[in-house]
């Protein structure tokens, strides 16, 4: 039995229009398993820094392709991962600044 956890590939996508770094990982079947970034160009920053799942950031990417399947189905996935990250770091924000 394959390990569904397992990483087998690793991509580092820069999204000019967000302004940020994605960190993507995958299983064999090239279902996304992990997920990071960073703000900002300084892909040597991001490699030392920001090369790692978050888990919390994870879940929730995962629990959004079910929440929100119609928009997942009208953009390509690396809008959906970018409005996913932006959803994400909004609700952190609005938790630390509201607690």
């Amino acid at each position: 039995m394959k390990d569904k956890y397992r990483v087998d590939k690793v991509e580092h996508v820069w999204s000019e229009k967000e302004d940020r770094w994605l960190y993507i990982e995958y299983n064999e079947q090239r279902k996304i398993i992990g997920l990071n970034f960073m703000q900002g160009n300084d892909y040597n920053y991001f490699k030392k820094n920001w090369c790692h799942s978050d888990q919390g950031l994870t879940d929730f990417y995962e629990s959004m392709l079910y929440t929100f399947s119609i928009e997942k189905a009208s953009v390509n996935t690396i809008e959906f991962i970018n409005k996913c990250m932006w959803a994400f770091h909004t609700a952190v924000v609005c938790k630390e600044e509201h607690p």
